[in-house]
Protein backbone atom coordinates (compact mmCIF):
# COMPACT_ATOMS: atom_id res chain seq x y z
CA UNK A 1 0.00 0.00 0.00
CA UNK A 2 1.51 3.29 -0.93
CA UNK A 3 2.12 6.13 1.50
CA UNK A 4 1.91 8.98 -0.50
CA UNK A 5 -2.00 9.38 -0.68
CA UNK A 6 -4.56 7.17 -2.26
CA UNK A 7 -4.37 3.67 -2.66
CA UNK A 8 -6.24 2.57 -5.68
CA UNK A 9 -7.21 -1.55 -5.28
CA UNK A 10 -8.58 -2.49 -8.78
CA UNK A 11 -10.62 -5.72 -7.30
CA UNK A 12 -12.63 -3.31 -5.06
CA UNK A 13 -15.04 -0.86 -6.35
CA UNK A 14 -13.44 2.29 -4.29
CA UNK A 15 -10.73 3.91 -3.84
CA UNK A 16 -9.89 3.61 -0.12
CA UNK A 17 -7.29 6.42 1.60
CA UNK A 18 -3.85 4.72 3.35
CA UNK A 19 -4.53 4.09 7.10
CA UNK A 20 -1.26 5.88 7.48
CA UNK A 21 -2.42 9.26 5.90
CA UNK A 22 -5.21 9.43 7.50
CA UNK A 23 -5.06 12.37 10.19
CA UNK A 24 -6.48 11.34 13.23
CA UNK A 25 -4.50 12.01 16.37
CA UNK A 26 -3.47 8.48 16.64
CA UNK A 27 -1.90 8.83 12.89
CA UNK A 28 -0.24 12.04 13.51
CA UNK A 29 1.79 11.12 16.51
CA UNK A 30 5.03 9.38 16.73
CA UNK A 31 4.57 5.44 15.46
CA UNK A 32 6.70 4.90 18.59
CA UNK A 33 9.36 1.95 19.72
CA UNK A 34 10.63 0.33 16.86
CA UNK A 35 10.10 -3.75 16.81
CA UNK A 36 13.44 -4.59 15.93
CA UNK A 37 14.78 -1.99 18.09
CA UNK A 38 13.24 -3.28 21.15
CA UNK A 39 14.25 -7.06 20.40
CA UNK A 40 17.61 -5.98 20.23
CA UNK A 41 17.75 -3.45 23.27
CA UNK A 42 16.27 -6.58 25.31
CA UNK A 43 18.60 -8.86 23.97
CA UNK A 44 21.16 -7.26 25.16
CA UNK A 45 20.15 -6.76 28.43
CA UNK A 46 19.23 -10.55 28.91
CA UNK A 47 23.36 -11.03 27.70
CA UNK A 48 23.86 -7.90 30.78
CA UNK A 49 21.86 -10.16 33.20
CA UNK A 50 24.07 -12.83 32.97
CA UNK A 51 27.02 -10.72 34.16
CA UNK A 52 24.86 -9.46 36.69
CA UNK A 53 22.89 -12.82 38.35
CA UNK A 54 24.29 -15.55 39.96
CA UNK A 55 24.44 -18.58 37.39
CA UNK A 56 21.99 -21.90 38.19
CA UNK A 57 19.89 -24.78 37.64
CA UNK A 58 17.90 -26.93 38.68
CA UNK A 59 18.19 -30.86 37.17
CA UNK A 60 16.13 -32.82 34.84
CA UNK A 61 15.69 -35.88 34.33
CA UNK A 62 13.13 -37.13 31.12
CA UNK A 63 9.89 -38.76 31.52
CA UNK A 64 9.32 -41.67 29.31
CA UNK A 65 6.03 -41.33 28.94
CA UNK A 66 5.89 -38.20 27.30
CA UNK A 67 9.06 -37.49 26.48
CA UNK A 68 9.43 -34.11 28.25
CA UNK A 69 12.13 -32.90 30.36
CA UNK A 70 11.02 -31.81 33.20
CA UNK A 71 12.43 -29.98 36.47
CA UNK A 72 13.52 -32.18 39.54
CA UNK A 73 11.68 -30.12 42.41
CA UNK A 74 14.52 -28.85 45.53
CA UNK A 75 17.48 -29.16 42.84
CA UNK A 76 18.24 -25.79 41.85
CA UNK A 77 22.22 -25.27 42.76
CA UNK A 78 24.63 -22.67 42.27
CA UNK A 79 26.90 -22.93 38.81
CA UNK A 80 29.82 -21.21 37.99
CA UNK A 81 29.19 -18.13 36.03
CA UNK A 82 28.73 -18.03 32.43
CA UNK A 83 28.36 -14.49 31.07
CA UNK A 84 27.57 -13.65 27.70
CA UNK A 85 29.95 -11.69 25.61
CA UNK A 86 29.64 -9.50 22.77
CA UNK A 87 30.47 -12.95 20.49
CA UNK A 88 27.43 -14.96 22.37
CA UNK A 89 25.04 -12.09 21.76
CA UNK A 90 25.92 -11.73 18.36
CA UNK A 91 25.87 -15.72 17.71
CA UNK A 92 21.83 -16.22 20.23
CA UNK A 93 20.68 -14.26 16.73
CA UNK A 94 20.90 -16.76 14.27
CA UNK A 95 20.48 -19.33 16.35
CA UNK A 96 17.05 -17.82 17.40
CA UNK A 97 16.45 -17.42 14.05
CA UNK A 98 16.93 -21.39 13.92
CA UNK A 99 15.32 -22.52 16.65
CA UNK A 100 12.23 -20.80 15.57
CA UNK A 101 12.47 -22.16 11.69
CA UNK A 102 9.18 -23.66 11.71
CA UNK A 103 7.28 -20.36 12.83
CA UNK A 104 9.41 -18.46 10.97
CA UNK A 105 8.45 -20.34 7.35
CA UNK A 106 4.74 -20.67 8.35
CA UNK A 107 4.96 -16.79 8.71
CA UNK A 108 6.65 -16.59 5.22
CA UNK A 109 4.13 -19.38 3.37
CA UNK A 110 0.90 -17.95 5.08
CA UNK A 111 1.46 -14.62 4.05
CA UNK A 112 2.66 -15.84 0.15
CA UNK A 113 -0.67 -17.58 0.25
CA UNK A 114 -2.95 -14.90 1.15
CA UNK A 115 -1.23 -12.33 -1.24
CA UNK A 116 -2.04 -14.75 -3.97
CA UNK A 117 -5.66 -14.93 -2.96
CA UNK A 118 -5.68 -11.24 -2.71
CA UNK A 119 -4.67 -10.87 -6.04
CA UNK A 120 -6.93 -12.56 -7.68
CA UNK A 121 -9.60 -9.69 -6.26
CA UNK A 122 -12.02 -12.67 -4.76
CA UNK A 123 -11.55 -10.95 -1.23
CA UNK A 124 -12.15 -7.62 -2.42
CA UNK A 125 -15.47 -8.77 -4.14
CA UNK A 126 -16.37 -11.07 -1.37
CA UNK A 127 -16.05 -7.53 1.07
CA UNK A 128 -17.85 -5.55 -1.42
CA UNK A 129 -21.10 -7.80 -1.20
CA UNK A 130 -20.82 -8.39 2.59
CA UNK A 131 -20.44 -4.49 3.29
CA UNK A 132 -23.18 -3.77 0.91
CA UNK A 133 -25.55 -6.01 2.64
CA UNK A 134 -24.25 -5.79 6.45
CA UNK A 135 -22.44 -2.26 6.46
CA UNK A 136 -24.50 -0.45 8.52
CA UNK A 137 -24.38 -2.89 11.10
CA UNK A 138 -20.81 -3.53 11.85
CA UNK A 139 -21.04 -5.32 15.54
CA UNK A 140 -22.88 -7.96 13.39
CA UNK A 141 -19.78 -8.20 11.22
CA UNK A 142 -17.35 -8.29 14.04
CA UNK A 143 -19.19 -10.48 16.30
CA UNK A 144 -19.64 -13.02 13.41
CA UNK A 145 -16.01 -12.97 12.67
CA UNK A 146 -14.87 -13.35 16.33
CA UNK A 147 -16.59 -16.60 16.37
CA UNK A 148 -13.71 -18.76 14.80
CA UNK A 149 -11.50 -17.48 17.04
CA UNK A 150 -13.21 -18.01 20.24
CA UNK A 151 -13.54 -21.97 19.00
CA UNK A 152 -9.58 -21.80 18.34
CA UNK A 153 -8.78 -20.19 21.37
CA UNK A 154 -10.72 -22.64 23.64
CA UNK A 155 -10.37 -25.28 22.29
CA UNK A 156 -6.44 -25.76 20.78
CA UNK A 157 -4.70 -22.93 22.20
CA UNK A 158 -4.95 -21.45 18.84
CA UNK A 159 -1.93 -18.88 18.46
CA UNK A 160 0.96 -18.79 15.63
CA UNK A 161 -1.77 -19.82 13.19
CA UNK A 162 -3.84 -16.40 13.61
CA UNK A 163 -0.90 -14.75 11.76
CA UNK A 164 -2.62 -16.07 8.60
CA UNK A 165 -5.70 -14.17 9.30
CA UNK A 166 -4.28 -10.82 9.96
CA UNK A 167 -4.15 -9.34 6.15
CA UNK A 168 -7.56 -10.30 5.79
CA UNK A 169 -8.48 -8.91 9.08
CA UNK A 170 -7.02 -5.31 7.95
CA UNK A 171 -8.82 -5.53 5.00
CA UNK A 172 -12.20 -6.13 7.17
CA UNK A 173 -11.54 -3.10 9.54
CA UNK A 174 -9.95 -0.99 7.09
CA UNK A 175 -13.33 -1.09 5.36
CA UNK A 176 -15.51 -0.56 8.33
CA UNK A 177 -13.99 2.27 9.00
CA UNK A 178 -11.75 1.03 11.74
CA UNK A 179 -8.54 0.65 13.04
CA UNK A 180 -6.05 -2.11 12.69
CA UNK A 181 -5.92 -2.58 15.76
CA UNK A 182 -9.13 -3.92 16.13
CA UNK A 183 -7.91 -6.61 13.86
CA UNK A 184 -6.07 -7.80 16.45
CA UNK A 185 -8.85 -7.25 18.84
CA UNK A 186 -10.80 -9.50 17.21
CA UNK A 187 -8.40 -12.50 16.37
CA UNK A 188 -5.10 -12.07 18.49
CA UNK A 189 -7.02 -10.46 21.38
CA UNK A 190 -10.25 -13.10 21.42
CA UNK A 191 -8.42 -15.79 20.89
CA UNK A 192 -6.12 -15.31 23.94
CA UNK A 193 -8.45 -14.62 25.80
CA UNK A 194 -10.42 -17.76 25.41
CA UNK A 195 -7.50 -19.81 25.67
CA UNK A 196 -6.48 -17.83 28.64
CA UNK A 197 -9.61 -18.94 30.43
CA UNK A 198 -11.15 -21.76 28.62
CA UNK A 199 -12.23 -24.95 30.34
CA UNK A 200 -11.71 -27.18 27.74
CA UNK A 201 -8.23 -26.21 26.18
CA UNK A 202 -7.05 -29.41 25.14
CA UNK A 203 -3.01 -27.68 25.20
CA UNK A 204 -2.83 -26.03 27.99
CA UNK A 205 -4.67 -28.13 30.79
CA UNK A 206 -3.44 -31.16 28.21
CA UNK A 207 -0.13 -30.43 29.74
CA UNK A 208 -0.65 -29.15 33.19
CA UNK A 209 -3.27 -30.98 34.98
CA UNK A 210 -1.71 -34.07 33.91
CA UNK A 211 1.42 -32.98 35.47
CA UNK A 212 -0.42 -31.98 38.74
CA UNK A 213 -2.04 -35.77 38.45
CA UNK A 214 -5.48 -34.26 38.30
CA UNK A 215 -7.92 -35.55 35.58
CA UNK A 216 -8.22 -33.74 32.31
CA UNK A 217 -10.65 -30.96 32.31
CA UNK A 218 -11.58 -31.22 36.30
CA UNK A 219 -12.65 -27.82 37.43
CA UNK A 220 -14.98 -27.43 34.55
CA UNK A 221 -18.08 -25.57 36.43
CA UNK A 222 -15.65 -23.05 37.65
CA UNK A 223 -13.63 -22.46 34.76
CA UNK A 224 -16.94 -22.10 32.85
CA UNK A 225 -18.09 -18.98 34.88
CA UNK A 226 -14.54 -17.68 34.52
CA UNK A 227 -14.54 -17.65 31.15
CA UNK A 228 -18.06 -16.50 30.58
CA UNK A 229 -16.87 -13.43 32.76
CA UNK A 230 -13.70 -12.99 30.83
CA UNK A 231 -15.40 -13.54 27.01
CA UNK A 232 -18.19 -10.66 28.32
CA UNK A 233 -15.67 -7.92 29.19
CA UNK A 234 -13.32 -8.76 26.13
CA UNK A 235 -16.17 -8.59 23.78
CA UNK A 236 -17.82 -5.61 25.76
CA UNK A 237 -14.99 -3.76 25.24
CA UNK A 238 -14.98 -4.71 21.24
CA UNK A 239 -17.68 -3.20 21.10
CA UNK A 240 -17.70 -0.40 23.22
CA UNK A 241 -13.95 0.77 21.02
CA UNK A 242 -15.56 -0.14 17.56
CA UNK A 243 -18.70 2.05 18.12
CA UNK A 244 -16.47 4.90 19.81
CA UNK A 245 -13.34 4.99 16.94
CA UNK A 246 -15.45 4.18 13.72
CA UNK A 247 -16.43 7.20 12.76
CA UNK A 248 -12.59 8.52 13.02
CA UNK A 249 -12.15 6.41 9.22
CA UNK A 250 -15.23 5.96 8.39
CA UNK A 251 -15.49 9.01 6.09
CA UNK A 252 -12.38 7.39 3.66
CA UNK A 253 -12.11 3.49 4.14
CA UNK A 254 -16.12 2.62 5.43
CA UNK A 255 -18.98 1.20 3.40
CA UNK A 256 -20.64 4.75 3.32
CA UNK A 257 -18.33 5.30 0.41
CA UNK A 258 -19.89 2.61 -1.92
CA UNK A 259 -23.18 4.54 -3.26
CA UNK A 260 -23.18 1.55 -6.29
CA UNK A 261 -24.59 -1.98 -5.53
CA UNK A 262 -21.45 -4.21 -6.38
CA UNK A 263 -20.64 -6.13 -9.58
CA UNK A 264 -22.09 -9.18 -9.80
CA UNK A 265 -20.24 -12.37 -8.20
CA UNK A 266 -18.29 -14.17 -10.63
CA UNK A 267 -17.57 -17.59 -10.96
CA UNK A 268 -13.33 -17.49 -10.76
CA UNK A 269 -14.18 -15.43 -7.28
CA UNK A 270 -16.46 -17.62 -5.70
CA UNK A 271 -13.96 -21.03 -6.62
CA UNK A 272 -10.99 -18.75 -5.18
CA UNK A 273 -13.02 -18.13 -2.13
CA UNK A 274 -13.77 -21.64 -2.01
CA UNK A 275 -10.18 -22.77 -1.78
CA UNK A 276 -9.47 -20.31 0.82
CA UNK A 277 -12.66 -21.42 3.02
CA UNK A 278 -11.75 -24.80 2.62
CA UNK A 279 -7.68 -23.81 3.11
CA UNK A 280 -8.91 -22.07 6.57
CA UNK A 281 -11.06 -24.91 7.64
CA UNK A 282 -8.05 -27.44 7.36
CA UNK A 283 -6.18 -25.28 9.76
CA UNK A 284 -8.33 -25.56 12.63
CA UNK A 285 -9.93 -28.74 12.03
CA UNK A 286 -6.38 -30.17 11.89
CA UNK A 287 -5.19 -28.19 14.88
CA UNK A 288 -8.41 -29.14 16.73
CA UNK A 289 -8.90 -33.33 15.75
CA UNK A 290 -5.32 -34.41 14.25
CA UNK A 291 -3.31 -32.39 16.05
CA UNK A 292 -1.40 -30.84 13.51
CA UNK A 293 1.20 -28.04 14.45
CA UNK A 294 3.33 -25.77 12.48
CA UNK A 295 4.31 -27.63 9.48
CA UNK A 296 1.00 -28.88 8.59
CA UNK A 297 -0.41 -25.92 8.37
CA UNK A 298 2.11 -24.41 6.50
CA UNK A 299 1.87 -27.16 3.81
CA UNK A 300 -2.14 -26.11 3.87
CA UNK A 301 -0.62 -22.67 2.69
CA UNK A 302 1.34 -24.17 -0.08
CA UNK A 303 -1.66 -25.59 -1.97
CA UNK A 304 -3.79 -22.67 -0.95
CA UNK A 305 -1.48 -20.45 -2.86
CA UNK A 306 -1.23 -23.02 -5.75
CA UNK A 307 -5.21 -23.78 -5.99
CA UNK A 308 -5.89 -20.15 -5.66
CA UNK A 309 -3.70 -18.75 -8.36
CA UNK A 310 -5.05 -21.74 -10.80
CA UNK A 311 -8.59 -21.21 -10.67
CA UNK A 312 -8.33 -17.39 -9.84
CA UNK A 313 -6.54 -17.01 -13.48
CA UNK A 314 -2.99 -15.40 -12.00
CA UNK A 315 -1.28 -18.78 -14.51
CA UNK A 316 1.68 -20.64 -12.65
CA UNK A 317 3.78 -17.18 -13.66
CA UNK A 318 1.55 -14.95 -11.65
CA UNK A 319 0.91 -17.11 -8.79
CA UNK A 320 5.00 -17.16 -8.45
CA UNK A 321 5.38 -13.53 -8.70
CA UNK A 322 3.00 -12.19 -6.13
CA UNK A 323 3.82 -15.73 -3.96
CA UNK A 324 7.24 -13.85 -4.10
CA UNK A 325 5.63 -10.25 -2.83
CA UNK A 326 4.15 -12.00 -0.18
CA UNK A 327 7.61 -13.38 1.08
CA UNK A 328 8.66 -9.78 0.77
CA UNK A 329 5.80 -8.30 2.36
CA UNK A 330 6.43 -10.92 5.36
CA UNK A 331 10.11 -10.50 5.84
CA UNK A 332 9.88 -8.10 8.87
CA UNK A 333 7.32 -10.01 10.72
CA UNK A 334 9.34 -13.62 9.97
CA UNK A 335 12.75 -12.22 11.43
CA UNK A 336 11.08 -10.70 14.48
CA UNK A 337 10.07 -14.32 15.71
CA UNK A 338 14.02 -15.08 15.31
CA UNK A 339 15.16 -12.60 17.58
CA UNK A 340 12.57 -12.78 20.00
CA UNK A 341 13.74 -16.63 20.51
CA UNK A 342 17.36 -15.56 20.88
CA UNK A 343 15.97 -13.78 24.04
CA UNK A 344 15.84 -17.41 25.45
CA UNK A 345 18.58 -18.21 24.39
CA UNK A 346 20.94 -16.07 25.53
CA UNK A 347 19.63 -16.42 28.87
CA UNK A 348 19.76 -19.75 28.67
CA UNK A 349 22.96 -19.89 27.49
CA UNK A 350 24.11 -17.79 30.26
CA UNK A 351 22.56 -20.13 32.64
CA UNK A 352 19.99 -17.71 34.57
CA UNK A 353 16.94 -18.60 33.07
CA UNK A 354 16.50 -21.06 35.92
CA UNK A 355 17.69 -18.92 38.71
CA UNK A 356 15.06 -16.35 37.33
CA UNK A 357 12.31 -18.72 38.24
CA UNK A 358 13.60 -19.69 41.66
CA UNK A 359 13.75 -16.74 42.91
CA UNK A 360 10.02 -15.73 41.72
CA UNK A 361 8.98 -18.57 43.48
CA UNK A 362 11.24 -19.42 46.69
CA UNK A 363 9.04 -16.41 48.16
CA UNK A 364 5.88 -17.62 47.80
CA UNK A 365 6.38 -19.85 50.78
CA UNK A 366 6.04 -16.78 53.29
CA UNK A 367 3.04 -15.66 52.68
CA UNK A 368 -1.34 -16.74 53.49
CA UNK A 369 -2.57 -19.04 51.06
CA UNK A 370 -5.20 -16.42 49.51
CA UNK A 371 -1.61 -14.28 49.06
CA UNK A 372 0.55 -17.10 47.75
CA UNK A 373 -2.04 -18.44 44.93
CA UNK A 374 -2.40 -14.84 43.89
CA UNK A 375 0.98 -14.11 43.78
CA UNK A 376 1.73 -17.44 42.04
CA UNK A 377 -0.06 -16.31 39.20
CA UNK A 378 2.07 -13.32 39.26
CA UNK A 379 4.87 -14.98 39.61
CA UNK A 380 3.84 -17.29 36.89
CA UNK A 381 3.12 -14.07 34.71
CA UNK A 382 6.64 -12.58 35.27
CA UNK A 383 8.08 -16.00 33.97
CA UNK A 384 6.32 -15.50 30.69
CA UNK A 385 8.90 -12.20 30.12
CA UNK A 386 11.68 -14.45 29.87
CA UNK A 387 9.98 -17.55 28.63
CA UNK A 388 6.64 -16.68 26.50
CA UNK A 389 6.08 -20.48 25.40
CA UNK A 390 3.42 -21.87 27.11
CA UNK A 391 4.95 -25.62 27.00
CA UNK A 392 8.29 -24.12 28.03
CA UNK A 393 7.32 -22.40 31.22
CA UNK A 394 4.99 -25.09 32.00
CA UNK A 395 7.62 -28.20 32.36
CA UNK A 396 10.39 -25.05 33.89
CA UNK A 397 7.48 -23.67 36.38
CA UNK A 398 5.37 -27.20 37.72
CA UNK A 399 7.43 -29.16 38.89
CA UNK A 400 8.24 -26.42 41.71
CA UNK A 401 5.46 -24.95 41.92
CA UNK A 402 3.86 -28.36 42.73
CA UNK A 403 5.28 -29.46 45.35
CA UNK A 404 5.39 -26.07 46.93
CA UNK A 405 1.67 -26.31 46.88
CA UNK A 406 1.42 -29.33 48.44
CA UNK A 407 3.60 -27.98 51.18
CA UNK A 408 1.31 -24.51 52.12
CA UNK A 409 -1.55 -26.69 51.83
CA UNK A 410 -2.84 -25.35 48.30
CA UNK A 411 -4.33 -27.33 46.30
CA UNK A 412 -3.09 -28.49 42.91
CA UNK A 413 -6.17 -27.09 40.65
CA UNK A 414 -5.83 -23.43 41.28
CA UNK A 415 -1.52 -24.30 40.67
CA UNK A 416 -2.71 -25.35 37.41
CA UNK A 417 -5.27 -21.55 37.25
CA UNK A 418 -2.43 -19.67 37.82
CA UNK A 419 -0.08 -21.48 35.11
CA UNK A 420 -3.35 -20.77 32.58
CA UNK A 421 -3.73 -17.12 33.50
CA UNK A 422 -0.54 -16.85 33.11
CA UNK A 423 -0.54 -17.12 29.44
CA UNK A 424 -2.41 -13.37 29.60
CA UNK A 425 0.23 -11.63 29.88
CA UNK A 426 2.64 -14.99 27.54
CA UNK A 427 0.18 -13.93 24.64
CA UNK A 428 -1.01 -10.27 24.68
CA UNK A 429 1.77 -8.03 25.87
CA UNK A 430 5.34 -9.61 26.24
CA UNK A 431 7.53 -8.37 23.81
CA UNK A 432 9.34 -11.45 23.92
CA UNK A 433 6.55 -13.58 21.92
CA UNK A 434 8.22 -13.62 18.44
CA UNK A 435 4.56 -14.09 17.31
CA UNK A 436 2.68 -11.47 19.15
CA UNK A 437 5.28 -8.61 17.03
CA UNK A 438 4.89 -10.46 13.96
CA UNK A 439 1.33 -10.08 13.74
CA UNK A 440 1.34 -6.20 14.93
CA UNK A 441 4.21 -5.58 12.50
CA UNK A 442 2.38 -7.18 10.29
CA UNK A 443 -1.00 -4.39 11.26
CA UNK A 444 1.21 -1.77 10.29
CA UNK A 445 0.79 -0.05 14.21
CA UNK A 446 3.37 0.18 17.02
CA UNK A 447 3.45 -2.06 19.75
CA UNK A 448 3.27 0.36 22.38
CA UNK A 449 0.07 1.32 20.37
CA UNK A 450 -1.12 -1.75 20.44
CA UNK A 451 -0.20 -1.74 24.63
CA UNK A 452 -2.61 1.13 24.30
CA UNK A 453 -5.20 -0.30 23.22
CA UNK A 454 -5.01 -3.37 25.48
CA UNK A 455 -4.53 -1.15 28.46
CA UNK A 456 -8.28 -1.31 29.53
CA UNK A 457 -9.20 -4.53 28.89
CA UNK A 458 -5.98 -6.11 30.06
CA UNK A 459 -6.15 -4.42 33.58
CA UNK A 460 -9.45 -5.37 34.01
CA UNK A 461 -8.78 -9.24 33.18
CA UNK A 462 -5.81 -9.49 35.04
CA UNK A 463 -7.96 -8.43 38.01
CA UNK A 464 -10.57 -11.31 37.07
CA UNK A 465 -8.09 -13.58 37.28
CA UNK A 466 -6.53 -12.58 40.62
CA UNK A 467 -10.44 -12.81 41.91
CA UNK A 468 -10.60 -16.17 40.00
CA UNK A 469 -7.38 -17.07 42.28
CA UNK A 470 -8.75 -16.31 45.55
CA UNK A 471 -12.46 -18.02 44.94
CA UNK A 472 -10.96 -20.36 44.56
CA UNK A 473 -9.39 -21.14 46.96
CA UNK A 474 -12.29 -19.98 49.83
CA UNK A 475 -14.14 -22.48 47.84
CA UNK A 476 -11.42 -25.32 48.24
CA UNK A 477 -11.58 -25.76 44.24
CA UNK A 478 -9.78 -29.72 44.09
Amino acid sequence: MSRSGYTDLPYMNVTVKAVDEIQTPEAAAPRGIDPLLLLGSIILLAAILTWVLPAGRFDRVTVAATGRTMVVPGSYKFVPQHPVGPWGVLLAIPQGLVEAAEVIFYVLLAGGALCVIEATGAIGSFLNHLLWRYGSRPLLILSATSVLFVIGGASYNMYEEIIAFIPLLCILVRRLGLREEMALGLSLGTASVAACFSPVNTFTLGISQPMAQLPLFSGLAFRSVMFVLAMAIWAGYLAWYATRYRDLTAAAAGPDSMTHPPSPWKARDIAVLTVLNCGMLSVVLGGVFLQWGLREFSAIFVLMAAAGGWVGGLGWRGTSEHLCEGFRRMALAAILVGFARAISVVLANGLILDTIANALFSPLRHFSLGVSAVLMMVSESALAFPMSSDSGRAVMSLPVLIPLADLLGLSRQMVVCAYQYSSLVASLITPTAGALLAMVAMARISFTRWLRFLAVPFAALFLLAALAMVVGVRLGIQ
